[in-house]
């Protein structure tokens, strides 16, 4: 398949938008991330590792 045609096809497609289940997911996962990376952070300054 020639890579012209590919580049049509993927341009052609159109963009469906988030379904509110999905922004809720992001959202938490986002979320659930950056409340461990506080609390890794938190743990750390507390108790360092010495090795």
């Amino acid at each position: 398949m020639p890579t012209s045609n590919l580049k049509d096809e993927i341009n052609a497609k159109d963009v469906e938008p988030l379904l509110p289940i999905e922004k809720k997911l992001i959202g938490s996962s986002l979320g659930l991330g950056i409340v461990l990376l506080i609390v890794l952070i938190a743990i750390n300054h507390f108790i360092p590792i010495k090795l």
